[in-house]
């Protein structure tokens, strides 16, 4: 017997020195996919929904307010500034080569059907959205403190595979309507792209954003603030595991800035949105504020199954 507890307390003092498990993160109540840090093929890992409107809106004007009047964090996740358009690009053209002043536009294959909005994978349907919210905790929001690079750095996005290609180029990849156009290997010049935000048709892959459903503001004063810096890097790239990463314009994105669904909604999409939203909460184990809860609520109430 005194053997015995001699191993009991050998085997306890190596589990202590044994670094810690990941934190493990709330899933659905079906079957859910893993972090996108572990997933290297994207195309089957979204799925389209059809468009919710059939006539694509006018571009924004030139002079609307762009994101130096916004709070806007996000951008930081979208790459160098070089590669930003001026707010009189249409979103309709291709990406163009150094040296050279004009977009050229890409042509599109003839007989295409009207783009379609495609929405990340797993956003959970009005029953599972309503249940996941009367579940989640209520709390304070408070984003004081607040880092973008305590997402992942520099850039937020992490680069997948042997080919090294970034969230962002494989996101919009799998979130092209038509199949995208690469080149080297990553880099999207080319696709399609239907913006729920705001409705809007784009073909040039520097008007569109990889957003973040739930901001990462929003996500560090409901509770990222207290994970390892790893959970917040797989927060902030998660292609899969929950319907966090979405491709919008900039102009649509810039206007939702770091808001959550209290102050901001997608016109036309707030019930899918507001299920997105709630299904990365309920995800990731993240707080909601009375306010949010109710306006969420209210949505849900609202939307037909």
């Amino acid at each position: 017997m005194a053997g015995a507890g001699q191993l009991l307390k050998r085997v306890r003092r190596h589990k202590d020195a044994m670094p810690p498990k990941e934190i493990p993160m709330r899933s659905y109540r079906r079957p859910a996919l893993t972090s996108a840090l572990l997933v290297a093929a994207l195309p089957a890992a979204l799925l389209p929904v059809a468009a919710q409107a059939a006539s694509p809106p006018t571009r924004p004007a030139a002079d609307q307010p762009q994101s130096a009047a916004l709070n806007f964090d996000e951008l930081d996740c979208e790459g160098p500034e070089e590669d930003r358009l001026p707010s009189t690009d249409s979103g309709q053209g291709a990406v163009h080569e150094p040296g050279t002043a004009a977009f050229v536009p890409a042509p599109l294959p003839a007989g295409l059907p009207p783009a379609a909005v495609k929405w990340p994978k797993n956003i959970p349907d009005l029953d599972d959205a309503k249940r996941m919210l009367s579940e989640l905790e209520v709390g304070t929001f408070d984003s004081k403190g607040f880092k973008r690079t305590d997402f992942g750095g520099k850039s937020c996005w992490v680069l997948h595979g042997v080919d090294k290609c970034s969230t962002r180029e494989l996101a919009l990849k799998a979130l092209s309507d038509i199949p995208a156009t690469l080149k080297d290997g990553c880099k999207v010049v080319g696709g399609r792209w239907r913006s729920a935000y705001d409705d809007l048709t784009v073909t040039n892959p520097l008007r569109v954003d990889i957003d973040h459903v739930v901001p990462l503001r929003a996500a560090w004063g409901s509770g990222a603030r207290d994970w390892p810096e790893y959970k917040r890097r797989a927060f902030a790239n998660d292609l899969s595991g929950s319907p966090q990463l979405i491709a919008v314009s900039t102009w649509s994105n810039r206007d939702k800035g770091d808001k959550g669904p209290d102050k901001w909604l997608p016109k036309g999409y707030e019930c899918t949105y507001s299920r997105a939203w709630i299904g990365v909460k309920d995800y990731y184990g993240l707080r909601v504020t009375t306010g949010e809860r109710a306006k969420l609520a209210e949505v849900l109430g609202d939307c037909r199954g």
